[in-house]
């Protein structure tokens, strides 16, 4: 019998469990697919929701021997459905190279086929429903789903850039960058030499595939203070809600998530795969004899499968904020507490990330901010600092409000010391 690989993915009991880097191995060698999944992957039943989406993920295997696309379907469908899902967070030390094996595997084997609702174009075709599958031998995709992995920040020759473009693959075919269903391809990084959180994610098509999951993470360690905690947030949406639009009305592209009842396109906001919607969570609370203020409620209602942070109070807390926004800049915003902002050189309590970047925030958990890049007196932390706000059950979101509503919120909780 062939040995089946297992995912590398650390299994979390519950869905609360958040990426603590701090946790995380440093690579200097890594196994990466790309692959497709049907799985819904917010709290919204599925009545409420698109009956059959698609996401596409980007995986971290032991090797590529003996792969099972449809076993690792399997896997990373069962891990979203009871949220312990992670997206890939490479971890790297400055000065270090990475070399990452990549596989696509969108489209192999027994690939999802979904029954897609009727259109909501003037130009669309009229009947109700189409099939749609994925990769070389689908009949109703005009896109064989080519795949890459891009990433910024790191140095690289052209030929490992993951993108199509220019005189590149007329200048040498090892310059394509792109992966067929099924093929592989090694990306190397030589000497990284800036620290930082980066982003890494699909070029082939990232107009469909990186608001459908395909992206992740790239850490590049250098000097930080003594943390207790270092997490990870990825900002992201469900789906691009501007492209598929564009492909209606050209009749190129049938679209990837399926129509509410009313035929208007779902639009969430996750943050590490997850979106926490709170028109389901307050319908949730009235049926619990609540009210729709208290969809938010943990007592009542079952946690957020956004990340919940449990920490100490005092201890010290980096948060490293990554955001793949298709459309519009995320925020992050925590209450009760305030970090020292080095861009505006400033306290703040909300900073902004535009799509493609990234933001480092170092605080205490239930206080205030650890001035760790200024060398003054007056900046030195106390113990009244530490304890600044106290013990609780923090809320985080993004302050784009509308995304707020449509799953980008969690909490912060501090125990008490």
């Amino acid at each position: 019998m062939k040995r089946i690989i297992l995912l590398s993915l650390s299994l979390a009991l519950w869905a609360q469990n958040p990426i603590d880097l701090r946790t995380r191995p440093f690579d200097t060698e890594v196994y990466i697919a790309a692959i497709d999944v049907q799985v819904n992957p917010t709290n919204m039943p599925s009545a409420m929701l698109w009956a059959d989406p698609i996401l596409m993920l980007y995986v971290r295997l032991d090797s590529f021997v003996d792969l099972r696309a449809d076993i690792i379907r399997d896997q990373l469908k069962a891990q979203i459905l009871d949220g312990t899902y992670q997206p890939v967070a490479l971890r790297t030390r400055r000065g270090q190279s990475l070399t990452v094996h990549f596989k696509n595997l969108i489209g192999e084997e027994t690939a999802p086929v979904r029954l897609v609702q009727g259109p909501v174009c003037k130009n669309c075709p009229a009947q109700k429903a189409y099939t749609f599958s994925y990769g070389p031998n689908a009949q109703y995709s005009k896109y064989p789903f080519l795949a890459s992995i891009h990433t910024h920040g790191a140095a690289y020759s052209i030929e490992n850039d993951g993108t199509r473009a220019g005189l590149n693959l007329a200048n040498s075919p090892l310059n394509d960058g792109l992966v067929s269903p099924g093929e592989e391809l090694t990306y190397f990084y030589k000497n990284l030499d800036a620290p930082g959180v980066w982003p890494m994610h699909d070029h082939a098509l990232a107009s469909h595939t990186v608001s459908r999951g395909l992206h992740m993470a790239l850490v590049v360690e250098d000097k930080e203070p003594p943390l207790q905690h270092d997490f990870l947030i990825i900002f992201s949406d469900y789906p691009d809600y501007d492209q598929y639009i564009d492909d209606y009305y050209a009749q190129t592209f049938i679209p990837p998530f399926l129509h509410m009842q009313n035929s208007n396109v779902m639009h969430a906001h996750a943050l590490n795969g997850f979106a926490a919607m709170l028109a389901p969570r307050a319908n949730m609370a009235m049926n619990m004899g609540g009210t729709p203020f208290d969809a938010m409620r943990s007592d009542m209602l079952p946690e957020p499968k956004t990340p919940v942070f449990e920490v100490q109070a005092g201890q010290l807390v980096r948060f490293r904020l990554l955001s793949y926004g298709s459309s519009t800049t995320h925020s992050f915003h925590l209450h009760g507490h305030v970090w020292w902002d080095s861009v505006l050189n400033k306290l703040v309590d909300n900073v902004a990330i535009p799509a493609g970047d990234a933001r480092d925030v170092v605080l205490y958990a239930g206080g205030g901010p650890y001035f760790f890049s200024r060398n003054t007196d007056a900046f030195k932390p106390s113990d009244d600092v530490k304890l600044r706000s106290g013990p609780g059950d923090w809320l985080y979101h993004c302050h784009v409000i509308p995304h707020v509503k449509h799953g980008m919120w969690g909490i912060f909780r501090v125990l008490p010391p």
